[in-house]
């Protein structure tokens, strides 16, 4: 549908409070407006008769109202929430960040340890990329950073998704922390916290992504590196159980978010760099598959070609024979 006139695109979240945190009643979602729509809202939200579960207190009801407008940008990984309203979203789904992110580590490393497990086919490939020439290697190693990203959005980034803007904020966060990694790796700047990230597989110069080694090795790793531990979930975290006890929740609180959002940085860049090397992998794949074709191609020429060369011999031989026959005939005439 082509949409004529303004339009808005929001994330927006109704929540009704509880005595109990825990028990907290909200809906969220991520929605296009204009000048059109009539839909604005929930047709349901949630039971009169449930208000008096706690949701009601000296007769009032607290109900909450958050709105981001979100101005994307569909060529890149962009950050659109403040820093409030993430955090709250951030509570509520990190799970679900986790589950999209293992869904897709998963379906990247499968694919590789088909590959690696094919010996021949296997075998194959790595005879081919150790064929080819150094530079041509280092040209096949390597993508411009808007051509891949563009592709990264396209792939993440669903309207109709509310997690899709904290997985933008996610990629975001993550491609920071990997251009302030490859730019500490050149000595341009110090980060403390580079020291506590592993090796990456993608270095990102100016506005390229580089492989950071060896295409086979960086395969078999990625194939092979097991899956980071799940954080802690919020019941089983000792500190936030225990934040009333000492009264020191709002500090708790800060560790506890610093910890998620650093997290979420680190499911990003993760991502990222296991997009990035599938991507260039794909386009070395293709030379790799077309190499093969030419490679069968030339053996069944050569195939033919020497069918018809001993067939021409046969030939040859079978015409001397029937000279000889012939000869023969005569003198008995």
């Amino acid at each position: 549908m082509k949409i004529s006139g303004w339009s808005h695109f929001a994330q927006f979240t109704i929540a009704v409070g509880n005595m109990d945190p825990k028990k907290i009643k909200y809906s969220d979602t991520l929605h296009r407006f204009w000048k059109k729509e009539h839909d604005w809202g929930w047709k349901k939200f949630m039971e009169l008769s449930k208000i008096q579960d706690g949701f009601l207190v000296d007769d009032v009801l607290e109900i909450i109202a958050q709105v981001q407008v979100i101005r994307e940008k569909v060529d890149r990984p962009f950050r659109c929430l403040d820093r409030p309203y993430r955090r709250e979203l951030l509570r509520v789904y990190t799970t679900n960040i986790e589950q999209i992110y293992r869904r897709f580590i998963e379906e990247r490393r499968n694919k590789l340890t088909k590959l690696i497990e094919d010996k021949i086919r296997w075998s194959s490939f790595r005879a081919f990329w150790s064929a080819i020439d150094p530079r041509t290697r280092h040209r096949m190693s390597r993508e411009k950073t808007d051509i891949i990203l563009k592709v990264l959005v396209k792939h993440f980034f669903v309207e109709k998704e509310v997690t899709s803007t904290l997985v933008m904020d996610s990629l975001y966060t993550g491609l920071k922390a990997l251009e302030y990694q490859s730019m500490g790796k050149k000595g341009r700047t110090k980060i403390a916290e580079l020291d506590e990230l592993p090796a990456p597989m993608v270095n990102v110069d100016m506005d390229i992504f580089v492989l950071a080694g060896d295409v086979i090795t960086l395969l078999e790793r990625a194939a092979l590196e097991p899956l980071p531990c799940q954080p802690v979930s919020p019941k089983d975290d000792k500190c936030s159980q225990s934040r009333m006890k000492d009264g020191s929740s709002g500090e708790v609180n800060k560790i506890s978010m610093e910890r998620e959002e650093r997290r979420l940085t680190e499911l990003g860049r993760k991502i990222l760099e296991t997009f990035v090397l599938s991507h260039i992998f794909s386009g070395i794949e293709v030379a790799y598959q077309e190499a093969v074709a030419l490679k069968r191609q030339e053996e069944l020429i050569r195939e033919e070609e020497a069918a018809g060369l001993e067939n021409e011999t046969k030939g040859k031989r079978g015409g001397g024979a029937n000279e000889k026959d012939k000869r023969a005939k005569k003198k008995q005439v």
